[in-house]
């Protein structure tokens, strides 16, 4: 060091990424969305019944009460423009859900999440607009709003993104309860969120003012990632190198670009180290199954059975994503501490140790994937055969035990691939989801929408089913029992530099030390 040499460098102003970072934003994201589920479903109800008792009758919209939206002809369109407009969300971020997750990769993470929450504004203002002006301007950006908000990293992009994030800030063998921190932040705010719309609807009778709260919440999380929020992937510099070594080896031509489909390779291209060889293809189909039923028509059912109104579903949503929070903040942590293997303290592990702690993960979250799955299954039929409200409740409760699966699914998809690859195998799997929830959504709602006046419960049914081939698919991930020795030899893992701080800070477990750096 000389006199030139600065005391405080670029590297040493630069935020410490840690996986907190992430989950905050999901929390607002989380909020403003479960504010707006129930408003959202009783704001559609309100337009189309208007549009549908002026079609047949020239009616007033001010002397429409409520009650006499609630009929199978108006539910019937309401199904139909929920299925348009989540076609529209899911097939834009199709579109560029591999783009995103190349370029998370290769430009980093936060970029990816300030792009979204910028969408999402959008998506929530032409809401807002719609809301207060429809007799002015009509619903054309009913279906404007999701567009955007799918083309600019929707939401299982925007998943993807903060989960490589957390990929980045942990070790593979306390990832799968940082996850679920992350999906407890998620129902928190989608607990909160359907609270505080109820009271706002309950105190102003609104639905404008919900609308203006989501607002306000989105535009907190744009300044907060915009100016907060640090960058997580340490291997941007290395993917800048890369390209320019790779130049001359590799030109993807308009084709590659075009083909969405072709960021599935990864799921095909290496066989994971701890998993058996169509492990990973087998995770990617139970999260694609369990995708399909992710949405059921809960609430639309409910006020067509029940005669629910969004105050109802705004109270039914936050009890039920308390209950999942209760599992991700508890049960699962518990599970984790009593099943897995613990990290020795008194001393350096050894390479049979590591053996010990990364195989009781692997199995650990497997189990967790199926248990988790098969409830779901089971709560969806439950849902179904409910005669009253009590069972119907019920049956939703009961489902927030399949949320076990999620952070296992996370944790086992990340550990699976070299870390320089994890965005590009979220943003794989965010394609699938996408695919996914427009084929729910179409094929759901189509279900609903055609049984709705013999048999509406048939949803939940083909719902049930769906969730029984995932749970199978779960149980055909087998775990591979490899020893450390010959991991080495096969050249997929190195011994790190226990003196580097990047590669030490953010590790919760000594042991992963030795093993978690891949070799690039």
């Amino acid at each position: 060091m000389n006199e030139n040499t600065p005391l405080i460098t670029a590297a040493s102003k630069r935020k410490t990424p840690s996986s907190w970072y992430a989950i905050f934003p999901m929390f607002l994201v989380a909020f403003s969305g479960g504010a707006l589920i129930a408003p959202h479903v009783q704001f559609y109800t309100e337009i189309f019944c208007s549009i549908y008792y002026k079609t047949h009758n020239d009616f007033d919209n001010s002397l429409i009460p409520f009650k006499d939206c609630a009929i199978p002809p108006v539910q019937k369109m309401v199904s139909k423009a929920q299925a348009a407009i989540m076609f529209l969300t899911y097939a834009s971020t199709l579109l560029g859900a591999g783009f995103y997750g190349r370029l998370s990769d290769r430009k980093g993470r936060s970029l990816i999440v300030r792009i979204s929450t910028i969408g999402s504004l959008l998506y929530v203002s032409c809401d807002l607009l719609t809301a207060k002006y429809y007799d002015t301007i009509g619903i054309a950006l009913l279906f404007v709003g999701p567009l955007i908000r799918g083309i600019m990293a929707g939401e299982g992009v925007l998943m993807a993104a903060v989960q490589a994030y957390i990929a980045d800030c942990t070790s593979a063998d306390s990832r799968t309860v940082i996850f679920a921190r992350l999906m407890a932040s998620l129902f928190i705010g989608s607990a909160i969120g359907p609270f505080v719309s109820s009271q706002i609807l309950k105190h102003t009778g609104n639905l404008v003012n919900v609308f203006y709260v989501a607002f306000i919440v989105d535009i907190i999380n744009v300044l907060y990632t915009v100016l907060i929020l640090p960058e997580s992937n340490q291997c941007i510099n290395q993917h800048a190198s890369q390209q320019g070594n790779d130049t001359n080896k590799r030109t993807m031509g308009l084709c590659s670009h075009i083909n969405i489909f072709s960021a599935l390779n990864i799921l095909l291209k290496d066989r994971p180290i701890h998993l058996t060889r169509y492990a990973l293809p087998c995770i990617a189909l139970a999260d694609f199954l369990l995708a399909l039923v992710k949405r059921p028509p809960t609430l639309l059912y409910a006020m067509l059975k029940f005669k629910w109104t969004a105050y109802e579903g705004s109270l039914y949503y936050t009890c039920t994503s308390l209950m999942k929070l209760m599992m991700m903040i508890g049960i699962l942590p518990l599970l984790s501490k009593l099943f897995k293997k613990k990290c020795p303290k008194a001393q350096i592990p050894t390479a049979a140790d590591q053996e010990k702690i990364v195989n009781s993960s692997t199995l650990f979250d497997i189990w967790m994937v199926r248990m988790g799955i098969g409830m779901d299954a089971v709560c969806l039929a439950l849902a179904g055969l409910a005669s009253n409200v009590v069972l119907f409740t019920t049956a939703g409760m009961l489902q927030s035990v399949s949320m076990l699966a999620q952070p296992s699914i996370r944790g086992l998809l990340t550990t699976c691939v070299k870390p320089n690859q994890v965005g590009e195998l979220l943003g794989a799997v965010a394609i699938l989801d996408s695919i996914a929830m427009m084929i729910a959504h179409l094929g759901i709602n189509f279900i609903y929408y055609s049984s709705v006046l013999t048999m509406p419960n048939l949803t939940f049914f083909v719902c049930s089913f769906i969730a029984s081939c995932s749970c199978l698919a779960a149980f055909m991930v087998r775990q591979k029992m490899t020893r450390i020795e010959d991991t080495l030899e096969d050249g997929n893992l190195i011994e790190t530099d226990r003196d580097n701080p990047e590669s030490s800070s953010t590790l919760a477990c000594p042991a992963t030390q030795y093993v978690v750096k891949t070799r690039r």
